[in-house]
């Protein structure tokens, strides 16, 4: 991987960081009193999916520091499995890939 590759994915990683991290501090934990219980029902429902998204928001961010933390290591980019370029695609789509994605539709096929 270039520096200028490296440069390009370090942007793109703190940019990704900065948004969640905003996003995260704007979310709200209260659910205001209800007209009835089926308003209340749909509104503990809400709650539920903004824990559930705040959580995956969680390990995205988790994703991404630990990406930031190795992008000047000499291996990164480089599949674990045949040493091969990872595409700058999948590592801005999934920051902690370590397998290209041959190696990694390999590995699932071999699970399933």
């Amino acid at each position: 991987m270039t520096e200028a590759q490296k440069n390009e994915i370090r942007g793109y990683l703190q940019t990704a960081l900065r948004e969640l991290e905003a996003s995260e501090n704007q979310d709200s934990d209260m659910v205001e009193a209800c007209a009835d219980e089926n308003e209340y029902a749909s509104r503990l429902s809400e709650k539920s999916l903004q824990v559930a998204l705040r959580e995956r928001g969680a390990r995205r961010i988790a994703q991404l520091r630990e990406a930031l933390a190795r992008v000047d290591l000499d291996d990164f980019g480089i599949c674990d499995e045949c040493g091969g370029d990872i595409g700058l695609a999948r590592l801005k789509a999934q920051p902690a890939a370590t397998l290209c994605i041959q190696c990694a539709s390999e590995a699932e096929r071999h699970v399933a």
